[in-house]
């Protein structure tokens, strides 16, 4: 026992989310690599023909699978990072959340086209969001709804008035999300 005498202890609550981290990023190997940029004549991204089609129900269903934190907030902020889901983002990038090409976490990404990352499919970026989401929540001081708020704020939107955007298109959504919830015994 002499051995592990100088060594720091280390919360169950850190060693699971490490072996978390580690988990998708095993899951996701391929994806995880150093991304390059993508110019617009090699925006064409192949994408493999049994990838379902995206729409809300299925981004939720998703979700759920992939055990994303705090629905109502992530939905709404896929909402208006994509314009209600008809951005040229959205269309040309698969980009659910209008991320970035992240550099101090695991990525799904393939690239960087018109400065936003690049996905094989949408679901790839809901995979993202995953990582992202994972890679924060373990940064926060607590656990909880208004922390992760608070931090999507203050490093995650461009805007000063995120969280009120956020808040009235759940508050103009809400019962269309509960809908959608039900629909796929989601949360």
């Amino acid at each position: 026992m002499k051995k592990f005498e100088g060594l720091k202890k280390v919360s169950k609550r850190k060693v699971l989310y490490y072996a978390l981290i580690v988990s998708i990023s095993y899951g996701i190997g391929n994806y995880v690599s150093p991304v390059s940029s993508v110019s617009a004549t090699e925006n064409y991204v192949k994408t493999d023909s049994t990838t379902q089609q995206f729409s809300e129900e299925a981004m939720l269903s998703f979700m759920k699978e992939l055990k994303i934190k705090y629905p109502e907030t992530v939905l709404a902020q896929a909402r208006l990072e994509t314009g209600n889901f008809t951005s040229d983002i959205f269309k040309e990038n698969h980009n659910l959340f209008g991320m970035k090409v992240a550099g101090k976490r695991p990525t799904s990404a393939i690239g960087v086209h018109r400065g936003h990352a690049q996905y094989r499919d949408w679901k790839d970026s809901v995979i993202d969001y995953a990582l992202f989401q994972s890679y924060i929540i373990a940064k926060l001081p607590k656990n909880n709804i208004q922390e992760y708020r608070n931090y999507i704020q203050k490093f995650y939107s461009e805007t000063s008035d995120y969280l009120t955007r956020i808040d009235r298109t759940i508050k103009h959504d809400r019962s269309k999300i509960a809908l959608a919830y039900q629909m796929n015994g989601a949360f």
